[in-house]
């Protein structure tokens, strides 16, 4: 017959160690705080590196984004509209063609007018291009430029004052 033991209980658990109600609830207890703690610092370090501000003068720039929005409603009130065509040479010159007329579709002469290729990626390559007025509201110049994306801003003016602005994107070859 084989021989049979019997166990002993103290046998089967570690030596020197067990788990008691007062240790379980300082491991929970240690958890819970050292969670709290990190969304302490989280939330301090949050606050105190990043202060929320997107600009240096927030209300003088609400002010100019509400000079913008009455400049944008003159100009639609005015009812003028612009056509013009951008051609780059083999050579990379840029020429620029726009033709402005008011809501009568009369031809709008006298008035400074700015071509501007902007980048979408770096304003480092932006060119502006003064454009000279030809007669019967059409006007044109010419910059080296490169192929690409652009966007083509048109602004004319009136003693220095921005009477029209048109903004659209344009590849060139």
């Amino acid at each position: 017959m084989p021989a049979t033991r019997t166990i002993d209980p103290s046998e089967t658990s570690t030596p020197g160690f067990r788990l008691t109600g007062g240790k379980v609830l300082a491991i929970l207890i240690g958890f819970f705080v050292t969670v709290i703690s990190v969304n302490f610092l989280m939330a301090y370090l949050a606050i105190h590196t990043f202060s929320g501000m997107q600009t240096e003068k927030p209300y003088e720039s609400g002010l100019a984004f509400n000079r913008a929005i009455a400049d944008a409603q003159a100009q639609d009130a005015r009812g003028w509209s612009v056509s013009a065509s951008v051609d780059r040479a083999a050579d990379g010159t840029v020429a620029v063609k726009a033709s402005l007329t008011d809501a009568a579709k009369a031809p709008l002469s006298g008035y400074a007018v700015t071509a501007t290729l902007r980048s979408p990626i770096d304003a480092k390559r932006d060119h502006t291009i003064t454009l000279s007025d030809d007669g019967n509201g059409v006007y044109s110049g010419q910059a080296n430029g490169e192929a690409g994306q652009w966007d083509l801003e048109i602004m004319a003016l009136l003693n220095e004052k921005p009477l029209f602005r048109s903004v659209n994107r344009v590849i060139l070859h």
